[in-house]
């Protein structure tokens, strides 16, 4: 069971573009006239190593201009139609592998692909430096790309959607929380249990429950995804607890966390109040979070317990 779970914070981690919070490296793929620029991104070629990216070059409708991916770049479903140049790891993409598809743009993740930088610059191909993990920097990586496919109308209309869905889910738990009189918001988001790994300050998973008007336990600390001890979480008696469900579990797993020594009298436990979330959309901070939050406050607002509570 150590082993699994283990396994799994390993994949979580893979799916993320990176723990660094660096100053993104965007090269413009072209200079001059507006129309030159438009004819450029047009035949523009495109490899991404990035699932969030490719997610943003679909949103964008600009995916067309892609010609590779990850087997880890799964959505939307469309994109496993696109070949792929192996796993997300950098130890298992090679450069040869790139490279034979041209590209004139590789979409790469920062710490996870830096060791490419330097030879695709040197063979004259442009990269991309995904480090988002705070709202604000999905946004930004979302006007650069489309400023850089040629669809920065597109890419404005999609901030302006996420903006929407946003406000939308934060409206739906300021209504439903008066009646939830016995809850809170405060919410203890699970990453992995062996060892205790939780969303901390620097995450777009604390913006997103901030957004929502609720309050991530851990959100104070200084890390994208911290190491947490469990007398932490106990202490904090969190009303919500959301954890990705890499095995497919649902109410088990929900059920396994409630029964955990010392748990029984948590506000989330209690009230049954413990949800698996789909692991894939969850640890990808691109176009999807607008339907993260609006997937949470569906949550977080039903009556219907997540599992029947031995209380």
């Amino acid at each position: 069971m150590k082993r699994f779970l283990l396994t799994s914070l390993v994949a979580f981690i893979l799916l993320l573009p990176t723990f660094s919070l660096g100053k993104k490296d965007v090269q413009n793929v072209s200079t001059g006239s507006k129309q030159n620029h438009q004819e450029q991104t047009d035949s523009l070629r495109i490899v991404s190593l990035v699932p969030s990216t490719t997610e943003i070059i679909f949103a964008l409708d600009a995916q067309n201009q892609l010609v590779a991916r990850t087997d880890f770049c799964t959505w939307p479903p469309e994109a496993q139609a696109i070949p792929s140049v192996g796993g997300y790891d950098g130890k298992t993409i090679s450069l040869e592998r790139i490279v034979a598809f041209q590209p004139d743009l590789v979409c790469i993740a920062d710490v996870m692909h830096n060791h490419l930088i330097q030879p695709l610059e040197a063979l004259g191909i442009k990269v991309f430096l995904s480090t988002a993990q705070k709202l604000d920097q999905i946004y930004e990586e979302i006007v650069q790309l489309g400023h850089l496919t040629g669809h920065q109308e597109e890419a404005q209309k999609l901030v302006t959607q996420i903006h929407g869905e946003l406000e939308e889910a934060q409206q739906l738990v300021t209504a439903t929380q008066p009646a939830q009189q016995n809850l809170g918001t405060k919410v203890y988001w699970e990453v992995s249990a062996v060892p205790y790994f939780s969303p901390g300050k620097d995450s777009f998973i604390t913006d997103l429950l901030v957004a929502m008007g609720l309050e991530n336990i851990f959100g104070h600390v200084g890390q994208a995804y911290p190491q947490v001890n469990e007398e932490g979480i106990i202490a904090s008696q969190p009303d919500y607890i959301f954890f990705p469900d890499y095995n497919f579990q649902g109410a088990a797993g929900a059920r396994a966390i409630a029964s955990r020594t010392g748990w029984q009298k948590l506000p989330a436990v209690v009230h049954g109040k413990i949800y698996p979330v789909d692991s894939d959309l969850f640890s990808r901070p691109g176009p999807r979070v607008g339907t993260m939050a609006l997937e949470l406050a569906r949550l977080i607002t039903s009556q219907a317990p997540a599992f029947e509570s031995a209380q």
